[in-house]
């Protein structure tokens, strides 16, 4: 695709908690879509992608993360929906507040190949699950896309890494 051609927005809402404890931050998409973004960006709404897996507190205990089972399964299916928006030609804004959405934000990409991520985050997110004192893949998550961590969410359909770290700029901002 040239520079000069135009995508238009499709907004995808991914209302996700499970790499994360229960805060709210579920909450955000509803109320950005609330608020009126998609009539601020002229965007076409594709949809809500909700888990499928209630929300266990528990750690795995032989990965040491939260919920990894459910937030494999979830990230493959936000990827089938970024998919169609990217085969559809339009640009395509997820909203959540769980930083682990980028797992299938980024697996839809590596299906189509090879690209870049430009992460804004607080905090590194590259903790490993034996050293992280909550088991929260949001706390991971970019090193799992990188594929540093259990294979159950760093390689996902035999996809590991999901991007290059030499395709990754990473700025953290407290």
């Amino acid at each position: 695709m040239s520079l000069h051609n135009k995508r238009e927005y499709a907004v995808i809402e991914a209302p996700f908690i499970l790499g994360l404890r229960p805060t709210g931050v579920e909450l955000l998409p509803k109320a950005l879509r609330t608020a009126g973004l998609l009539e601020r960006l002229n965007a076409e709404y594709c949809g809500i992608v909700t888990p499928s897996s209630p929300y266990n507190y528990n750690r795995d205990g032989v990965t040491k993360l939260l919920n990894p089972i459910a937030i494999k399964d979830y990230s493959i299916r936000l990827a089938e929906t970024g998919k169609y928006v990217l085969h559809n030609n339009k640009f395509p804004i997820v909203l959540g507040g769980d930083c682990s959405i980028v797992i299938g934000n980024v697996l839809a990409l590596r299906h189509l190949g090879r690209y870049g991520l430009f992460f804004i985050d607080g905090h590194a997110d590259f903790y490993q699950p034996e050293e992280s004192p909550t088991g929260e893949v949001a706390d991971m998550d970019l090193a799992i896309v990188s594929g540093y961590g259990p294979d159950i969410l760093t390689n996902i359909e035999d996809l590991k890494p999901l991007v290059m770290e030499q395709d990754i700029v990473s700025i953290w901002i407290s």
